[in-house]
């Protein structure tokens, strides 16, 4: 019987050199992007802007751990810290940063 997808490690294609420095690259331009930019997320309402702090600051910790190559030995943390939910959140936080100014 299979275990559920939590509780299995992510793909190996995210442990690859090419997806660290992807993560990597994403997280430092978000980062940027929000210390020259920070009117863009105050810009918003109260409701939205807490929730949009949220993804941003999950999706830069996530990403910027990812990126430098350290990987969680729990498979759920594995999950939580590891590419695709860092590249979704990341790419959530642009297209919103996008659409605010």
């Amino acid at each position: 019987m299979s275990r559920p997808w939590y509780a299995s490690r992510p793909p190996a294609w995210c442990r690859t050199r090419p997806a660290h420095l992807a993560s990597l690259l994403l997280s430092a331009m978000v980062a940027i992007w929000m210390l020259l930019g920070p009117d863009a997320i105050a810009s918003m309402q109260t409701g939205p802007r807490y929730l949009m702090l949220l993804v941003a600051l999950w999706g830069l910790g996530a990403g910027f751990t990812h990126g430098v190559g350290l990987v969680p030995r729990h498979a759920t943390r594995a999950w939580l810290l590891g590419a695709p939910l860092s590249w979704c959140l990341l790419l959530i936080t642009l297209v919103t940063l996008a659409s605010s100014q």
